[in-house]
């Protein structure tokens, strides 16, 4: 074996060793796995503002000789938000995405912004599909325009004084103990530590989950009770029913920094009944958010038009 050879083999086997040791996974966190989903989510809950992404995407089947017998949809979304100041809400969203119910359907693009001032809607494209149809003056006059519709005197105040308040300095002694409750409620069980992923730039926890359906039923009964009106039991078999027609499975992602839920990547199945007269099928979802608590700024369109609500409503919706 020659040197330059020698020297090749030592050198492949220091990169080689290199790459194994930047590949390996970041241990996971001390703590029980759903404490750390449920701190995230938690935490989730209290961050003023953020950016976001959103895509779902169903497949269904409808109820046994009902119409529609298939609905596919498809629609994407990303923006910002900032409650902070619940008299001067900030949101931003732009979405596209395209829905058929058997033969029928249409395709959607659009954004909507909104300030303490207005909310602007403006329909970048929009066609239909099988008997679906958008007229071509319809078209001609909403489509390609930024709209807008003044926000009343007063209406963010009213908004303001019926959502509660996320500093607990501020909350009632009620809200305070749904709050409680919320952090302390485990929502999902078998959850598995499955390595870390970054999410809008920042290092993730990534776990494998399913929705615990009688902790849901659990707080939606016990929030109930908060509230002064205590659920029977023929009412938690119904919601009992109901949870029984779905499942939830997915990974969700808790940044490794900020402790935040910052992405929720699952699946919703549609479980029919045995005599199929329930709708089935699958929903999936992808959620991420980031920039927690950053500065959010609304744009508002130069040469907006109020929004024609007699044309709005010639629309096939």
């Amino acid at each position: 074996m020659n040197k330059s050879f020698r020297v090749l083999v030592a050198s492949l086997l220091v990169a080689i060793s290199f790459g194994l040791v930047g590949c390996q996974t970041t241990p996971p966190p001390a703590e029980e796995p759903q404490d750390v989903l449920q701190d995230g989510l938690s935490k989730l809950m209290e961050v003023s503002s953020n950016s976001y992404t959103f895509s779902v995407k169903g497949d269904l089947k409808g109820p046994a000789g009902e119409e529609p017998e298939k609905v596919v949809f498809n629609f994407n979304a990303s923006g910002s938000v900032d409650t902070k100041d619940s008299k001067d809400p900030k949101f931003n969203l732009s979405i596209k995405g395209d829905a058929m119910m058997d033969n029928d359907g249409g395709d959607l693009e659009a954004a909507f912004r909104m300030n303490k001032d207005a909310i602007y809607l403006s329909l970048i494209a929009l066609d239909g599909k099988g008997e679906i149809t958008i007229p071509d003056e319809i078209k001609s006059e909403l489509v390609g325009k930024w709209w807008t519709m003044p926000i009343p005197p007063g209406a963010l105040e009213e908004l303001a004084s019926t959502v509660p308040s996320s500093d607990v300095d501020n909350m009632t002694p009620e809200q305070k103990k749904i709050k409680e409750l919320f952090e302390t409620t485990k929502f999902f069980k078998d959850v598995e530590y499955k390595g870390s992923e970054n999410v809008g730039g920042e290092p993730s926890h990534r776990y494998s989950a399913k929705l615990d359906k009688d902790a849901m039923v659990g707080f939606i009964v016990k929030i109930a009770e908060m509230q002064g009106s205590a659920i029977g039991q023929a009412e938690i078999t119904e919601i009992k029913m109901a949870m029984g027609m779905f499942d939830f499975a997915g990974d969700l992602y808790v940044g490794q920094k900020s402790g935040v839920l910052n992405k929720v990547n699952g699946v919703f199945t549609l479980n029919a009944t045995s005599d199929a007269s329930t709708p089935s099928g699958t929903i999936t979802i992808q959620a991420t958010a980031s920039d927690f608590n950053k500065p959010v700024t609304v744009q508002v369109p130069a040469n907006a038009l109020p929004i024609p609500m007699d044309m709005l409503g010639a629309l096939p919706i």
